[in-house]
């Protein structure tokens, strides 16, 4: 019964360590996706879209109208009147009593004589003023619309530099994937390489005490032992130091642990060096977002010119004024509006030139780059072939290193070899299986190059 618990909490305990094991692995594809949810010139990036997406909706609110509420009080300190002369007589409005006018011969006003000294009210203490007024620009040359386009083109020239930032990411965390698993299989090596040569050390030591070989080559086999260990420590260090670098990436702390994929993939290189220069012409971001500048220094010199050209704008404006918020005195008026500068020294014609001349650069610039990015694509394109044709031929090496050193094992067992034979052959051996590993390694970040180059990545 004990027996049967006990196994029970053992296997529990093991069941629930892969568990751990098995939530901390990461694919290349969860590396990325942590990577960039984690980077800080990442979420810069997508603060810098959000404010460009912002300018945009701005820009286009220029376009539509403009309405403007004002409401005002104002109480004076005395009633406002106007002092008449003796020899004028006045005439005064008749008060019928609120809200009642008069009617039939009535008169609405009736005669006073004037007498020396007297005023008459002109205004009143109490001032109220209530208006509201509509503003749509009808014309401007181009200028609203067109200051909307170079806006919303800067919005996606903001995403495009994004997406260059998360492209140039995805590239440094597959370099670190794959150096984290270059680094281990080379450790590998190294390891196998120090149990070999302690083997060949153990039969030299042998061979040693029973007078079949001098002591030089014991203590060859001995320094080549230390040599070996050395090599191990190294490759050691080189794992972790691409372990860190992986976890910086991450953003997360240098010393947490690394599960990841043991092997490197070897995926075929299915487009030709014409095919990847010509989509990376078309995808890459940086060839994207300059285009959009070229089209924004057009539409800058558009604006330029829209100095030459009248604006005209339509208003309607209602006001109300009145003693009291009760008593009104409304008034509503609809016009429109033109303005339309003749002269301004040239300046119009110097803006227009200058625009003129940055469209012009850019377009220099934008040839400039496309022979930048052929020129990379080439680079990217042939390294990638050169470590792919090297990984057939270190392929091919570990066969025959293996061959070798198994025939200079049994020549020295023979005493027909030398111990320089046998650690030269097992040297020969550890440089092709790591020339092997080198070659998948470089294979794999050199598409992810090509990749990049292309802009597809």
């Amino acid at each position: 019964m004990n027996r049967g618990i006990i196994l029970i909490l053992i296997g529990s305990v093991f069941f629930f360590i892969g568990q751990a094991n098995a939530s901390d692995y990461m694919t290349l594809e969860d590396s990325i996706k942590e990577a960039i949810q984690n980077n800080p010139a990442i979420k810069a990036q997508d603060q810098e879209v959000m404010s460009k997406n912002l300018d945009q909706r701005s820009r286009f609110g220029s376009m539509l109208p403009s309405v403007t509420l004002s409401y005002g009080y104002a109480r004076l300190n005395e009633e406002p009147a106007m002092s008449t002369s003796p020899q004028f007589e006045t005439w005064r409005p008749v008060v019928t009593g609120k809200g009642t006018q008069p009617t039939g011969s009535e008169s609405l006003y009736a005669y006073t004589p004037a007498s020396p000294g007297s005023k008459v009210p002109i205004g009143t203490r109490d001032n109220y003023a209530f208006s509201i007024e509509a503003t749509q620009p009808l014309f401007a040359g181009g200028t609203l619309y067109n200051s909307y386009r170079i806006a919303k083109n800067n919005y996606l020239a903001a995403d495009l530099d994004r997406q260059s930032f998360v492209r140039d990411l995805k590239k440094e965390v597959i370099d670190a994937y794959y150096g984290v698993i270059e680094a281990r299989q080379v450790y590998d090596v190294a390891l196998s390489g120090v149990s070999s040569i302690k083997a060949h050390l153990d039969v030299a030591n042998a061979f040693y005490k029973q007078g079949m070989i001098p002591k030089n080559d014991l203590l060859e086999a001995q320094v080549r032992y230390a040599q070996s260990e050395q090599n191990l420590i190294m490759a050691e260090n080189a794992i972790k130091l691409s372990e860190s670098k992986l976890n910086l990436l991450l953003g997360r702390s240098l010393s947490e642990p690394v599960v990841i994929d043991t092997e490197i993939p070897m995926a075929e290189m299915v487009e030709s060096l014409d095919a990847s220069t010509e989509t990376a012409l078309t995808a890459r971001q940086e060839v994207k977002t300059l285009m959009l500048q070229i089209e924004n220094a057009n539409k800058a010199v558009t604006i330029s010119r829209a100095g030459y050209l009248p604006s005209i704008a339509a208003n309607c404006i209602y006001e109300r004024t009145g003693a009291h918020p009760d008593v009104e005195d409304d008034s509503w008026s609809i016009g429109v509006g033109m303005s339309w500068n003749l002269f301004k020294g040239g300046s119009d014609y110097y803006e227009v030139s200058k625009a003129k001349s940055l469209s012009s650069k850019l377009g220099y610039l934008l040839t400039n780059l496309q022979n930048m990015i052929s020129l990379e694509v080439k680079n990217a394109y042939l390294s990638t072939r050169e470590a792919k044709a090297r990984t057939t031929v270190a392929e091919k090496a570990i066969d025959q290193a293996k061959e070798n050193l198994r025939i200079q094992k049994d020549r020295y067992n023979l005493q027909v070899a030398t111990t320089t034979e046998v650690l030269d052959a097992q040297s020969m051996l550890d440089q092709s299986m790591k020339n092997y590993i080198f070659a998948r390694a470089s294979y794999a970040k050199g598409l992810a190059s090509l990749h990049a180059a292309m802009g597809t990545l």
